[in-house]
């Protein structure tokens, strides 16, 4: 008997509001990936940070008949995709506010080690936005 291997993609946002439909495009691409069984990890880095926060107007907005970010982040949440923050971006000059909701308040942490270690499996994608 064949058994198919599980599918694992990781997705890493780097752009955002300034970028907003390229953002838009990488949570559009991570649940279409999600809703079709596959596992999904989305990492928030550089300037994609900012989609942890949970009150920003940009996550409202939608792109040219795709969702919002927010849309498409609970989406995710019940598609049991993983949300994970740049630990670099969180120690170094990248600060989320105090807000309560935000994804950053407890972690959970990344780091780029961690990233390319899994980008090197076969069974593990990456794909950047």
């Amino acid at each position: 008997m064949n058994q198919r291997q599980p599918c694992y993609l990781q997705i890493m946002i780097t752009c955002g509001p300034e970028a907003l439909g390229r953002a838009v495009l990488g949570f559009a691409f991570a649940v279409s990936a999600a809703t079709s069984g596959v596992n999904v990890t989305i990492i928030l880095i550089l300037q994609g940070m900012v989609w942890a926060e949970k009150n920003i107007p940009a996550a409202g907005q939608s792109v040219n008949g795709f969702q919002s970010v927010r849309d498409y982040m609970d989406v995710l949440e019940d598609n049991g995709a993983v949300v994970r923050l740049c630990s670099s971006c969180v120690e170094g000059d990248y600060k989320l506010p105090d807000n309560e909701g935000n994804t950053a308040a407890a972690g959970p942490y990344i780091g780029l080690t961690e990233v390319a270690l899994r980008t090197t499996n076969d069974n593990i994608q990456t794909v950047v936005f």
